[in-house]
């Protein structure tokens, strides 16, 4: 009696762990085929810089200017609303993607301590610009409302305006997580906006753009893209 009672238990467990083996796999395989699978096809990452840079961008005087601009007109340079019209210029030239360009414009004063050393807050005004590949144009800020009083000089600074990302999907319908990444997969700014959701269906294709602006250079920046639900299934699949 004790021996078939052994038996037959080992019998009953037996079926029952095979058969929990068999779901698994079948559960685990069927929600892998229903998974998108995409592909980033193409990362778009202008570059944009001064032409005249080296280094830093060149620093331009705000009084040189505005006694040349003086000069065709009846104001002086001592004159606010001929300060008012200077336009602070610089060119710039794009040699990387066609993409959107971040143009800065920062003034600066001399230091209470020496004339030669000069300090700037942040940006007083930025505006963007879209560069073609090669590109290569003048930025011009002529605002009235741009303050020049008590400022000795400027210089304008480009950063990466927005990065681009062309994102394929190889399998199933469904929703594709895209996040901006450094090239070794780290973060780039560590908030919500370097993540995009998709929903693309087979074989969709979509444009996703990160807005910046972007301070480093475009060798710093990649694009990564899963299904949305990927890393569930691996955990799924693993047990």
């Amino acid at each position: 009696m004790e021996r078939r009672q052994v038996f037959a238990t080992a019998g009953g467990l037996l079926p029952i762990s095979v058969a929990g083996c068999v779901s698994v796999s079948t559960e685990s395989a069927d929600e892998d085929d229903e998974l998108p699978e995409p592909v980033v096809e193409a990362v778009r990452i202008p570059a944009v810089a001064h032409v005249d840079r080296d280094g830093m961008p060149p620093i331009e005087s705000i009084d040189a200017d505005a006694s040349s601009s003086s000069n065709s007109s009846s104001g002086s340079a001592s004159d606010p609303d001929s300060a008012s019209t200077l336009e602070l210029t610089g060119t710039f030239e794009n040699n990387g993607d066609p993409g959107e360009a971040t143009i800065l414009l920062y003034l600066l004063e001399a230091s209470d301590d020496s004339d030669s050393v000069l300090t700037a807050a942040a940006p007083a005004r930025a505006t963007t610009a879209h560069f073609e590949a090669g590109e290569r144009r003048e930025i011009v800020f002529d605002d009235t409302d741009v303050d020049l009083g008590g400022y000795d000089a400027y210089y304008l600074e480009a950063q990466i305006g927005a990065i681009e990302a062309d994102v394929r999907n190889d399998g199933e319908a469904g929703p594709i997580d895209v996040t901006l990444t450094t090239p070794s997969g780290g973060q780039v700014r560590g908030h919500i906006d370097d993540q995009q959701e998709l929903e693309l269906a087979t074989e969709e294709t979509e444009t996703v753009s990160f807005e910046g602006a972007f301070l480093r250079g475009r060798e710093s920046y990649d694009v990564r893209a899963e299904a949305t639900h990927a890393e569930e299934a691996d955990e799924y699949s693993s047990h």
